[in-house]
């Protein structure tokens, strides 16, 4: 049996905010900056945003019938 792992120490605050700014960065090149943005809002708020973004869509004729490509087989 192999022995443990040790134990590894708390980040510092500035490692800290370096891994977030990190993170944050990867999320705009991945999702662009407005979805970077929600995709760092509390999950309340993120779920309002998301139906927000649907009622507006349903409101410029945006055909809800049937499922986004890909999501639905």
């Amino acid at each position: 049996m192999k022995p443990p792992l040790p134990s590894l120490k708390p980040l510092s605050p500035e490692a800290l905010v370096r891994v977030e700014a990190a993170e944050y960065e990867f999320h705009v090149a991945a999702f662009g900056e407005e979805m970077a943005r929600v995709n760092f809002l509390p999950l309340a708020q993120r779920k309002l945003y998301v139906r927000e973004m649907q009622d507006h869509a349903r409101r410029n004729g945006v055909a809800v019938e049937r499922p986004a490509d890909g999501l639905i087989h």
